[in-house]
């Protein structure tokens, strides 16, 4: 048998060894996993932020409810209860009014006094319409009058509470300009 002499081409090419060593090649090495622990600041802050908006979200709503809830009952009452006589849905609209305004101020007032506060608590819009549908029982709730069948008048005054009760309860918060003792001096002065 003959033997090959290898080729030039195949034939490994040694290298000088401090050429080899001057590249220093290490091997790839994959980065550490990265966690989502511990969040960021931000993200803390974030989540707190978002609990604090739904914390007083939900008292004011329960405060909300609070504050309708004697409306709410006032409003049932006259859904129930539809053969209600005038002095009875008076009585029942004098007693929402003391639930949200001085008790002081409601105690003394009684017939068309009364019924001036109760058109001054109503939005502009709707006191003609309450006027409308409540004079007569207002006029007529201190003279003697027949046991008869229930009238219009009767009924015309529960959706006159209706009305106040839906739009005049809870009232709404208005804008008191106050002086302070400094204006008044001057104003006096």
């Amino acid at each position: 048998m003959q033997q090959i002499n290898p080729s030039p081409a195949t034939t490994p090419i040694q290298t000088n060894a401090p050429m080899a060593n001057a590249l220093d090649l290490k091997d790839i090495h994959l980065p550490e996993q990265i966690t989502n622990y511990p969040v960021a600041y931000g993200w803390w802050l974030l989540a707190i932020i978002v609990l604090i908006a739904i914390a007083s979200l939900m008292i004011k709503m329960r405060q909300r409810a609070k504050l309708k809830h004697h409306q709410q009952q006032a409003l049932q009452q006259l859904k129930n209860s539809p053969n209600m006589d005038d002095a009875d849905v008076i009585t029942l609209l004098k007693w929402a009014a003391m639930q949200y305004f001085s008790r002081g101020q409601l105690a003394k007032l009684y017939g068309e006094q009364f019924q001036q506060f109760l058109i001054q608590q109503l939005p502009i819009k709707h006191q003609q319409k309450f006027t409308q549908l409540s004079q007569q029982a207002f006029t007529e709730q201190y003279q003697a009058k027949p046991i008869e069948p229930r009238t219009d008048n009767s009924q015309n005054l529960q959706q006159a509470a209706t009305l106040w009760l839906t739009y005049a309860l809870p009232p709404k918060v208005k804008a008191v300009a106050t002086t302070t003792a400094n204006d008044q001096l001057g104003a006096s002065v």
